[in-house]
């Protein structure tokens, strides 16, 4: 059964991945036992309705608002008219892919398979480094020796420093002017007391003389 709902699938979808169409059959579950709940009728509102509400708003946790959801469902039913059975399995598949969420229906052993990488050995491990160490030490061993690296130009020697401003040179003094003698004054107040004093003791010396002659 499982497989006739993947053939409906891939009518739309070819490469659709069989586990998230069995992980689809299994969230239908007894659904797709009835042939009126397995279908999906897009003229019925109330049918619609209830994919939006259980599947959409449900199922996935979308809150984009009813007229994004209701558009999205209106797409897929516009896909699918010319098919007169709109099969359960094949819309939920086509609504999931629409909004990027078909990986929730993978199941979750595999989902873990397929996202783990495989542990190597450490022996597998420490054979795969040796090897892939040996080319790059021949790689090593036959690159040629690296080139001398050119001589750097030596830089000329800086300019010698300007010679000193040479010191000013003191102009020689001129010789002092020879002292003036200080005129003799005369001073008029002792001038003729003196000579009255000279007239005087020549008197005197000369009356002295004559006496002692």
């Amino acid at each position: 059964m499982a497989e006739d709902w993947a053939i409906d699938v891939r009518k739309y979808a070819p490469d659709a991945d069989a586990d998230i169409i069995a992980g689809l059959v299994r969230y239908c579950g007894i659904a797709l036992r009835n042939r009126d709940s397995a279908l999906v009728s897009f003229s019925d509102k109330t049918e619609t309705d209830r994919v939006k509400a259980n599947f959409l708003k449900k199922k996935l946790a979308l809150t984009d608002s009813d007229d994004v959801l209701d558009a999205a469902i209106a797409k897929v039913g516009e896909q699918m008219k010319t098919d007169r059975t709109k099969n359960r399995v094949t819309v939920y598949y086509l609504l999931a892919d629409a909004f990027g969420r078909l990986e929730d229906f993978r199941p979750k052993t595999k989902a873990k398979t397929k996202a783990a990488a495989p542990v190597a050995e450490p022996e597998v491990v420490a054979a795969k480094a040796k090897t892939a160490a040996k080319p790059k030490a021949a790689k090593a061993k036959a690159a040629p020796a690296a080139a001398a690296p050119e001589p750097v130009m030596a830089l000329p020697p800086p300019p010698p420093p300007p010679p000193p401003a040479p010191e000013p040179v003191m102009a020689a003094a001129k010789p002092a002017a020879p002292a003036v003698p200080a005129k003799l004054v005369k001073t008029p107040g002792l001038f003729w007391p003196l000579t009255a004093a000279l007239v005087a003791f020549g008197g005197v010396a000369a009356l002295i003389i004559a006496g002692s002659k």
